[in-house]
């Protein structure tokens, strides 16, 4: 397995970032990304601008409690706080000094330094949007119990489909609470279509099925196996990775021709399209190809239901029709190079069965917008239950939404008010702006981390928003790289334990001592692995590392990490 090196080769000019680029990105920043009340009236009340001025100021995290008016006394007072008042108080007495706190001391998104995970502050007209969802407060899982909000529903469906290829007249989907039960969705509809009785029986039904993911999947992949009842330990195939984090695909055809040709069934292949940690992209083409040749080749009836975890990568959908060779943006170099490697690979997602987007994340709309994608609607049958379970609804009308089909009884609808708003104001060109802005920082703290004695880049040639490195202690390795390359030789010796521990030791406790400051990274258990050893046995190996998501983040506050880096590195 190949670790070192980079896909694409970067210097100071190749990532920086050119005038009219910085141009576009301070408008779109002032319009979407500013709480204005100029520009969104919503923004103008006295409490909300309260809350907003104290988070758009940007206390050092260890501060806030302090810099908050009586912060102490608040967070004293909540702690003690265990009875519901027995009077109503009136609103025009002030709003409720512990609400407003609360609010105020809940992670701050804003800060440009937070760039700890797959999350970010939302866009202004995406709370606006979901401002007014709360405020009509629809349930999507009924037409009758949401009106409108069902054409709004069926809209940005569409709207999604046209961008990644579907049929926009064949397709479907529908929004739910967060990406994990998308994924939910994605192998339910394997079950009911694989083994059709198990709506009824369960999974022990006495057909013998697998379902396959990769070893570089979300957690929801294993935990979603476990809530549907699957026996996680036996029934699920793991599929080995590359060298960039996605699928190897000569496994995936290992196993599965093993699986058919024993008459196992395959409920569902899970792939991703954009890791969490290092933004591993899956091919879907070659596996939507080697599943179609395998079920001809085994005459299998039901072929395995492809899902696509795309809730991190999703939104590089932008870019597929981009003009790579004209650069309306004025994107740098570098960061035009690996979208367009990434747009080439996003361009087959339409090949999937269904897939899931994360408004809440990349799309940046408040917590929780996340929609199910779905090629053919006609695949929302297989999971209806018998109508008589709905015998409190109109019969008439049942058939209008996908009640009979979806896992809830309730989807709020703030989510998916948020996500219409944002796509209606942002447009794709917004859109494009702050994808390329993330990524081209994500490249410029990637070349300047290399220019660090004792760092290591990890997933180099994944030239997405995250960023994973590992961290060694200068007085004693004087060849990062080559005890970089030792670690991922994988050997269950001692000696290979103990250089691991060592190295992870001395990276961890810099972490812990330098706190919070200039960029709040985070560390992972698993920022990589090693290479497979004989019996295709890896290890997980911990680091840290940056997701480039924060639209107010700057290349200063890259410098500023990286200068203090060297100073403790030496």
């Amino acid at each position: 397995m190949h670790f070192e090196g980079t896909l694409l080769k970067s210097d100071s000019e190749s990532v920086a970032m050119s005038d009219e680029f910085a141009a576009r990105l301070a408008q779109t920043r002032a319009s979407f990304f500013s709480r204005d009340p100029e520009i969104w009236p919503a923004f103008a009340d006295p409490n909300f601008r309260e809350l907003l001025d104290f988070r758009f100021a940007s206390h050092a995290p260890e501060r806030r409690i302090d810099q908050y008016p009586k912060g102490s006394l608040r967070l004293e007072q909540l702690h003690r706080l265990d009875q519901i008042p027995q009077k109503s108080s009136e609103p025009k007495d002030g709003l409720d000094p512990l609400l407003q706190f609360s609010a105020a001391l809940s992670k701050d998104w804003e800060h440009p330094s937070s760039v700890e995970n797959v999350i970010t502050m939302a866009c202004d007209p995406g709370v606006y949007g979901s401002m007014l969802g709360t405020l009509a407060n629809p349930n999507l899982v009924y037409q009758e119990y949401c009106g409108m909000a069902d054409e709004l529903e069926k809209a940005v469906v569409r709207q999604v489909a046209n961008l990644v290829g579907y049929d926009a007249n064949r397709a479907t989907g529908i929004f739910t609470q967060g990406g994990t039960f998308c994924n939910m969705y994605g192998y339910l509809f394997g079950i009911r279509k694989s083994l059709p009785n198990s709506v009824k029986n369960g999974l022990d039904g006495g057909q013998d099925y697998r379902f396959i993911n990769s070893q570089g999947g979300h957690y929801s992949n294993t935990t979603n196996l476990s809530v549907l009842g699957a026996n996680v330990a036996k029934k699920t195939l793991r599929i080995k990775l590359t060298d960039t984090n996605d699928i190897d695909i000569t496994d995936l055809e290992r196993q599965m021709e093993a699986c058919f040709r024993l008459g196992c069934v395959v409920p569902t292949i899970m792939l991703t399209m954009g890791t969490t940690d290092t933004f591993g992209v899956d091919q879907v083409k070659p596996v939507y190809e080697l599943r179609n040749r395998l079920c001809e080749k085994f005459e299998i009836e039901t072929p395995p239901h492809i899902h696509v975890d795309a809730a991190v990568g999703w939104p590089i959908i932008f870019f597929l029709n981009y003009d790579f060779g004209l650069n309306p943006l004025g994107i740098n170099e570098t960061t035009l190079k690996g979208l367009k490697t990434h747009a080439e690979r996003f361009a087959e997602l339409k090949f999937a069965d269904s897939f899931t987007v994360d408004f809440q994340k990349w799309g940046y709309v408040p917590y929780t917008s996340s929609l199910l994608m779905v090629k053919d609607r006609d695949s929302m049958k297989a999971l209806e239950h018998d109508p008589e379970n709905f015998s409190y609804f109109e019969k008439d009308t049942q058939g209008q939404t996908h009640l009979q089909s979806t896992i809830e009884c309730s989807r709020g609808a703030a989510g998916l008010f948020g996500a219409y708003t944002a796509m209606k104001y942002m447009g794709a060109e917004g859109y494009q702006t702050m994808i390329a802005n993330g990524l081209q920082n994500a490249n410029y703290f990637r070349h300047q981390l290399q220019q660090v004695p004792g760092s290591v880049l990890v997933a180099s040639r994944n030239h997405g928003p995250s960023v994973g490195f590992r961290l060694y202690d200068t007085r004693t390795v004087k060849d990062p790289l080559a005890e970089w390359q030792a670690e991922c030789d994988y050997s269950n010796t001692p000696e290979w334990h103990q250089r691991i521990d060592r190295n992870t030791k001395f990276h961890r406790e810099l972490f812990l001592r330098k706190g919070k400051q200039h960029l709040f990274t985070n560390w992972v258990q698993f920022i990589a692995h090693t290479r497979y050893d004989e019996r295709e046995k890896f290890e997980a190996i911990p680091g840290e590392k940056a997701v480039f998501f924060n639209p107010r983040t700057d290349f200063s506050h890259i410098d500023g990490f990286i200068n203090d880096l060297r100073e403790r590195l030496g």
